[in-house]
């Protein structure tokens, strides 16, 4: 009996001290990751991030969380692709161009040609295409992982002065674009007097006539009220604006191969999710910008602006080399003839 009762408190002992030990034990805590970007709340791109950050969380049952950081809170374009490089900040969605500066060559730039596609189906799928995602594999060397291509919309022309009718209207218009020299070069093309800047100083410029005109997509124009601070909007489609979603290399090598397949299959889901948006949001953004005053027109021919850009081809062959130019000119065109009409492709996780 006393066996009995001795083997009994030595079971109670050994679960306490089980127990006790289990509370000791360090638990597992979820891994953070740090997304910013450079829009307002109100725009399709937070909601992108947002979706994002859920999406992940859910996928991980919690095991990755997502901290986001909108409005250009931690910085400007450059400083965020900068920190991204560094492992100071995980994820970013930026521009060809702008990442550009992290491969020597600046190739990325070649897939921000101007007048490369004549709908979205056609630069949904080709962004989505490997020879794309190749394009981005030297950043790594400098930090930086590409993830997947979300969507920044075909580019458009605001200014203060005047409708943008045909190409002769771009004359002498002091026109604010991204630091990228493919940005730089097509507003050249075109007349027009092109002036680099940050993103957040755009309105207040716009509105103090430092610049007269900016180009950006509907959505960005949108959300970022700029249809208060310019009278006229003019359709020109001049440049489908890639959207690179990028990641830090650092952060990358940390993670478990689960942790990294959940992170790519989101970022592809999310650019699916986030062009769906785009192009359900697209005529009601316009309505709304005409209502609040803004004039938009429809440019009836865009065959002089295309003509234009031959310098632009021109300069970009010289950079690159033919071979480079005529490769995406080939790929395009292999994209361009599959999706010949709008809503033909939305995405790689098309639901």
């Amino acid at each position: 009996m006393k066996g009995l009762q001795r083997a009994t408190v030595m079971s109670v002992c050994g679960i306490l001290l089980f127990g006790m030990l289990a509370m000791a034990l360090p638990v597992q805590a979820a891994t953070t990751l740090r997304f910013a970007h450079s829009e307002s709340t109100t725009n399709i791109r937070h909601d992108a991030v947002l979706h994002y950050a859920e999406r992940l969380e859910q996928l991980t049952k919690g095991d990755l969380k997502v901290e986001v950081y909108p409005a250009g809170q931690m910085g400007t374009h450059t400083q965020c692709q900068e920190m991204v490089s560094t492992g100071a900040l995980d994820l970013y969605p930026t521009t060809a161009g702008l990442v550009a500066v992290f491969d020597d060559n600046r190739t990325p730039e070649l897939i921000e040609l101007p007048y490369l596609f004549d709908n979205y189906a056609q630069a949904y799928a080709f962004m989505d295409t490997e020879f794309v995602t190749r394009i981005y594999d030297p950043l790594q060397k400098k930090g930086i992982r590409y993830l997947a291509t979300w969507d920044n919309g075909f580019r458009h022309m605001t200014n203060s002065k005047r409708p943008i009718v045909n190409v002769q209207d771009m004359k002498g218009l002091k026109v604010r674009v991204v630091k990228s020299e493919m940005s730089m070069n097509i507003i050249g093309a075109m007349g027009a007097n092109a002036v680099p800047m940050a993103y957040s100083e755009l309105y207040t410029a716009l509105g103090s006539n430092v610049v007269d005109a900016q180009e950006n997509p509907f959505m960005n124009i949108y959300a970022s009220k700029f249809y208060e601070v310019q009278k006229y909007m003019s359709t020109t489609k001049h440049q489908y604006s890639t959207l690179p979603l990028i990641f830090s290399e650092q952060r990358w090598q940390t993670l478990n191969e689960a942790q990294r397949a959940a992170i790519k299959q989101v970022a592809l889901e999310t650019a699916t999710f986030m062009r769906k948006k785009v192009l359900a949001n697209e005529a009601s953004q316009r309505a709304a910008m005409e209502k609040a005053g803004m004039q938009i027109n429809d440019v009836p021919d865009l065959a002089p602006f295309r003509k234009s850009m031959e310098q632009v081809y021109a300069w970009a062959r010289g950079k690159w080399g033919t071979d480079k130019v005529d490769e995406v000119l080939k790929r395009v065109e292999a994209v361009r003839t599959q999706y010949p009409q709008e809503g033909s492709y939305i995405g790689l996780e098309a639901k």
